[in-house]
């Protein structure tokens, strides 16, 4: 990982306009939320989707501008490259995830509610897992193909899945062959929840272990993928 990209990176997310704005959003649900008899709702969905907006574009405008042949003709390897710009994008990520969870505590705190630290602690840690792999996912799918069509990709084959479950359940009252074979809806299910994880009501080292494992498998192919990439001036 390159120290550099890292922080550009990082400086990017922070500097901008919208980043802000969408974190001060965050930090005012996280206050809303404290109100609320169930602890750490509405904000975790919205952490991850601000992974898979901020993770869309890990490559994208380097390459849609053309600075990409540039960057990666200096010496800087592609992989130290790559891995800077995932690292940056996420420690983005984690720091609004930490300003909604700092304002729901300090709400709590101040309206005097019993804190319930587990529950806080147990879908924070697990959001910055889901955001990990999201994240993952989308740079090894910007590996490959072109501007922002990862996101495209990663959000047609999560609602794929999705559809594909809600088939099966509509045919299961009909088709024979899918009533006396309901491993495939468990097999379709265990791959979304794979893929495309929620975080648990309850943290378990086994669950973070596959999740982390996934998205380190991810991220070895996405610079595997980035390596051998040709990459021509203004080429996309």
């Amino acid at each position: 990982m390159n120290a550099v990209v890292f922080e550009e990176t990082v400086r990017r997310h922070i500097t901008s306009a919208g980043f802000i704005v969408y974190t001060l959003v965050l930090a005012l649900i996280g206050i809303f939320v404290a109100t609320f008899n169930v602890p750490a709702s509405l904000w975790p969905s919205l952490v991850t989707l601000l992974s898979i907006i901020t993770g869309s574009a890990i490559i994208g405008p380097e390459f849609t501008t053309g600075t990409l042949q540039l960057i990666v003709s200096k010496p800087v390897a592609r992989s130290a490259y790559l891995l800077g710009r995932v690292a940056g994008v996420f420690a983005s990520v984690g720091l609004a995830a930490s300003v909604a969870v700092a304002a729901e505590v300090m709400t709590r705190l101040i309206l005097g509610s019993e804190m319930p630290w587990r529950r806080l602690f147990d879908v924070f840690a697990g959001e910055l897992v889901v955001a990990l792999l999201a994240i993952a996912l989308l740079t090894l799918l910007g590996s490959i193909t072109v501007a922002y069509f990862n996101v495209a990709i990663y959000v047609a084959i999560q609602m794929g899945f999705s559809v594909a479950q809600a088939l099966l359940g509509a045919l299961k009252l009909r088709n024979a062959f899918i009533q006396g074979h309901p491993e495939i809806a468990q097999i379709l299910a265990t791959i979304d929840d794979t893929l495309f994880p929620s975080a648990p009501q309850v943290l378990t080292s086994a669950w973070v272990v596959k999740s982390v494992a996934l998205a380190a498998v991810a991220l070895a192919l996405a610079c595997l993928s980035f390596r051998r990439r040709e990459v021509p001036y203004r080429a996309d």
